[in-house]
């Protein structure tokens, strides 16, 4: 990537920002609204099954009051007080054919005894039959005495038709209200309600809807007809009798199966006993959430492309005038100091690319300034290169002429050399007597170095025997307080002979009271008195021994504290004569061996001056034995010798004045250098 343009790093960056962002948001709004979907598709689903079954308690309520509205006809109840009237009987067959013909989907509608013989019905072929004995009248009639009203049996498998069929009962009172004279009775196919319930449905609708009776444990509706009527089998909608079973009227319950989870949403109509169920699968029921996740996902994919197309074009041209300025950089680069045209319009404006061409544009400026002061400097500089030449020539010639001069001087040195023979007489002899004060040096050094050795072991053994000293006085003060400690445990026995004491008072005490109760008892306490007065001669006994040892225990108190004071004299006197004394001689040793050292440097230093004195000594030897070898010179002219060197002081100011120049060259290059810091 380093070889990239910079227009594609950003652009790969904001590519990478906006799939990072994008793909934030599409988890973000995928959860959120998988949610919502999940939530909504629940909600949909429960809804439905309220809807379904408001239908079914609506539809149930109206076949009801069908019934009920049939019952309260006047001509039933005459009918039923007079059940043989020929002309009662035919208006109420009548009544009921007609009645009939208004109803939508129904079996048939009847009136019966209350024994549960027919004695009108819309299909004249049941009248005369007893639809009921034994303890199914019973049962039935209980029912309706118990309801006082309408008994609704639920949905039954007709035994005429053998079709499902919603049976209803509704008695039939007397004038006062309380007396049942007879019931009317009859039913309508559940087909009705099927196709009711049905259109609620739409579509897309993936679910499998049941509608089963809970107290029987059979289907009432499903998908698959040939359930119908039949016993359930089916794990699942067990399960769910079960949990209504347990109180539960309405809710949701999820399966897993090899197919998949799915989910199941129940009601149940307490009324009748009947229990609506819808049950789908998972993948259905949130299809319409990764349908729209998955159009989510391609709508991102969209941006994620328009936003970096975008953001190509927007970078291109915006990293345009950067072409201009990298074109001018390069040919900065290679020394062309000619200006774009092209970053003219750029100038003096704010943006970074108006500051950069701006910059560029000064930079050409200074640029230019510098290479025309560099080209001044080095016409300059060419110039006074050819004055400094001529000026060397010209001192060449000079030193020439010097040399010839030197020559011819050197040729009348022989009156000098005579001098210098005896110069070098007298610098012998001064060798001699240095070479004698060096060797005495030397061993003046030798022995104050051993001097100073020695000197340095005292001041060590000085100090090894003052530390010794301080340890051991702190050792020997350590063991006499640690020995009169433990010689004043002795006081102790002074406090317990205070305690025999004390004891042997309470003894003589106990003694004589002892002594008086004998003498009370008489012969009784003869032997006790005897074995008293022990006792008291005991503790007199006892008591004299305790006095004797307190008298030694104070003897003993006197001489511990005339020991401890003796003790005492003796670590002062250590501490005050014999420590200090051994510090003042510590003190002085270091003193003794800072003054041989400083002597030991002063020879040092004397011994160098001596060497270095020796060393000029030989020198100027050698240099008089070389001046003494200079061969017999010629006569030579003392004027020649001025005028040359006239000659040579004026070639030297005109390089002097040459050097100024230069200086100057160079002050205005090192300005020209720190214009680029």
């Amino acid at each position: 990537m380093k070889n990239w343009k910079l227009s594609r790093k950003v652009t790969l960056g904001i590519t990478l920002i906006v799939i990072i962002c994008m793909s934030m948001l599409y988890v973000t709004s995928n959860r959120i609204l998988k949610e919502l979907i999940k939530k909504s598709e629940h909600s949909h689903m429960k809804s439905s099954l309220t809807a379904q079954t408001a239908l079914i308690e609506e539809y149930v309520t109206r076949q009801e009051e069908i019934l009920t509205s049939y019952s309260k006809t006047p001509a039933v109840r005459e009918l039923l007080k007079d059940v043989n009237n020929p002309e009662k009987f035919s208006y109420a067959q009548k009544y009921t054919e007609y009645y009939y013909s208004g109803l939508d989907n129904w079996e048939g509608i009847y009136i019966g005894e209350w024994d549960t013989h027919c004695i009108v019905h819309s299909d004249t072929k049941y009248i005369g039959r007893v639809y009921r004995q034994g303890e199914p009248l019973k049962a039935l009639q209980d029912a309706m005495i118990s309801r006082n009203g309408l008994y609704n049996t639920g949905i039954i498998v007709s035994p005429a038709t053998q079709k499902l069929i919603l049976s209803m009962y509704c008695p039939v009172f007397d004038e006062d209200e309380k007396t049942i004279i007879g019931y009317v009775g009859g039913g309508p196919y559940v087909e009705s309600l099927e196709k009711i319930l049905y259109k609620l449905q739409s579509e897309e609708d993936t679910a499998k809807y049941y509608m089963i009776n809970v107290q029987t444990g059979m289907y009432i509706f499903a998908d698959d007809e040939d359930l119908i009527a039949t016993q359930i089998e089916d794990e699942r909608l067990l399960n769910i009798i079960d949990i209504i079973k347990d109180g539960k009227a309405s809710g949701e319950v999820k399966y897993k199966s090899k197919k998949g989870n799915q989910i199941a949403n129940y009601q149940y109509i307490d009324e009748h006993g009947w229990a609506v169920i819808s049950i789908d699968s998972e993948k259905n029921i949130y299809a319409t959430a990764n349908k729209n996740m998955l159009v989510l996902a391609e709508i991102c994919i969209i941006f994620v492309l328009v936003i970096s197309i975008l953001s190509f074009i927007m970078i291109f041209f915006s990293m345009k005038p950067l072409a201009y300025i990298e074109e001018a950089i390069i040919n900065l680069s290679n020394l062309k100091l000619q200006k774009n045209e092209k970053l003219d319009s750029w100038i003096d404006t704010k943006s970074e690319v108006g500051k950069i061409a701006t910059a560029m544009n000064s930079l050409y400026g200074t640029m230019s300034n510098i290479v025309n002061t560099l080209s001044d400097c080095s016409s300059s500089l060419n110039d006074t290169a050819v004055a400094m030449q001529n000026s060397s020539n010209v001192l060449i010639s000079c030193i020439s002429d010097n040399a010839q001069a030197t020559t011819a001087f050197a040729e009348r040195a022989e009156e000098i050399n005579c001098a210098v023979d005896k110069v070098d007489t007298e610098i012998v002899e001064i060798a001699k007597v240095v070479s004698g004060v060096e060797e005495r040096i030397k061993q003046g050094n030798a022995h104050s170095g051993q001097l100073l050795h020695k000197v340095e072991q005292m001041q060590e053994l000085a100090n090894d025997t003052l530390k010794n000293t301080k340890v051991q006085i702190a050792a020997n003060q350590n063991e006499i307080e640690k020995a009169i400690g433990e010689l004043q445990s002795l006081m102790r026995i002074d406090e317990m002979a205070s305690q025999i004491l004390d004891i042997t008072s309470q003894t003589n005490l106990l003694s004589l009271n002892a002594s008086i109760e004998a003498a009370r008892a008489g012969d009784a306490g003869k032997g006790f008195a005897v074995v008293a007065g022990e006792i008291g001669n005991l503790a007199a006994s006892s008591s004299e021994t305790a006095t004797q040892i307190q008298d030694i225990c104070n003897e003993t108190k006197k001489n511990i504290s005339h020991v401890q004071s003796c003790f005492d004299q003796i670590i002062l006197f250590l501490q005050s004569d014999v420590q200090m004394q051994f510090a003042e001689f510590a003190q002085a040793t270091k003193d003794y061996y800072n003054s041989i050292r400083d002597m030991q440097m002063i020879i040092s230093d004397i011994a160098q001056a001596s060497e270095i004195f020796a060393q000029t000594v030989q020198n100027i030897q050698t240099q008089i034995r070389d001046v003494s070898n200079v061969p017999d010179t010629q006569n030579i002219k003392s004027q020649d010798i001025v005028d040359k060197a006239k000659k040579t002081e004026e070639t030297a100011e005109a390089m002097t004045v040459i050097v100024s120049k230069n200086k100057e060259n160079a002050n205005a290059i090192s300005g020209i250098v720190d214009l680029f810091s």
